[in-house]
Parts: C-alpha cells; sequence; structure tokens
C-alpha cells in the first residue's frame, strides 16, 4: 500500500512544480508616469525580468530595461500607441496595451501607419507547456490504472460468486 501512495506522490509532484504564470500589472501615476509590476501568480518575485515597450505602429522598441530587485519599473508614457511587454524567461511571455496619456496618443502619419493583418487561423500554432501535457498524461494513466484494478476486482467477484453457487 505504501508503495502505491509513494507512487501516486511521484506521479502529482511535476504538476505543481509547474504551475505558475507570470503576471504583468500597469499603474497610471497620473503624473505622466506609470508603474509596470511583474511577478508570478504564486507570488515569486520578477526581478530581473525584461520589460519592451513596443510601438503599435511601427514595431519599434521604445523601452528596454530589466525590472530591479522590487520587480517594479517606473517609466514615463509614451505618447504614441504602444504595448507593454514583459519575458520572464521561456514560456513565460505577457503583453498588455499601454495606458493612454492624459492628452491623447498623438496620431501616426498615414504614410508611417502599418495596416496590421489579422492572424489567419491556417498558420495557429497550438501552444502547450510541460504541465499541460503532463497533467494529460497523468490523467491518462490513472484512468487506466483504475479500468485495470476495476477489471481486476471485477474478475474476484465474479470468482467469489461463482464458488458460493457451487
Amino acid at each position: 500500500m505504501k508503495k502505491i501512495y509513494k507512487l501516486l506522490l511521484i506521479l502529482v509532484l511535476p504538476i505543481s512544480l509547474y504551475s505558475h504564470s507570470l503576471l504583468l500589472n500597469l499603474i497610471d501615476n497620473e503624473d505622466g508616469t506609470m508603474t509596470i509590476v511583474g511577478g508570478f501568480n504564486t507570488g515569486e518575485s520578477a526581478a530581473g525580468a525584461l520589460i519592451k515597450l513596443e510601438a503599435l505602429s511601427s514595431g519599434e522598441i521604445l523601452l528596454e530595461q530589466r525590472l530591479s530587485d522590487s520587480s517594479e519599473l517606473t517609466v514615463d508614457i509614451p505618447n504614441i500607441p504602444y504595448q507593454v511587454i514583459l519575458d520572464g524567461g521561456p514560456g513565460h511571455t505577457v503583453s498588455k496595451e499601454g495606458i493612454e496619456p492624459e492628452e491623447g496618443f498623438i496620431k501616426p502619419k498615414k504614410e508611417q501607419t502599418k495596416k496590421k493583418e489579422r492572424p489567419s487561423r491556417a498558420n495557429a500554432q497550438i501552444s502547450s507547456s510541460k504541465a499541460v501535457t503532463i497533467s494529460i498524461l497523468i490523467a491518462f494513466i490513472l484512468l487506466f490504472a483504475t479500468i485495470i484494478i476495476s477489471i481486476i476486482n471485477t474478475n474476484k467477484l465474479m470468482k467469489e460468486l461463482q464458488s458460493k453457487s457451487r
């Protein structure tokens, strides 16, 4: 019985190791600056993660800086439409549209504006993390084990019933 508990512990432990995601918060300081806060949903700090401010119209990088030890960064709000990208490492990237300044965004010139193409479904990639793959694998193993145990117990019961009826 102890072997079963150990086996279950070994199978379930990896799920807890991969279960975290990156969080990005943008706070308007109402003085022309914003504070970018990054972290993981487990409470772990995102210190050292890379912050990028990218112009939506041209894709130009407006700012590229790493988060400090406090996982916060205060920057001036750009006057053109932009997005904030937080890169916490492989598989941990989050982006949000940036906060609009009080006076609003300056509209880019028409010749500089690139028409954004909608991504096609044919080119879409199915993203999957190790945690999802491991969770599905464990679910199938548990389902298979349940079916085998059920078959074994059913056979035992059938043999008992046959022996008692004779």
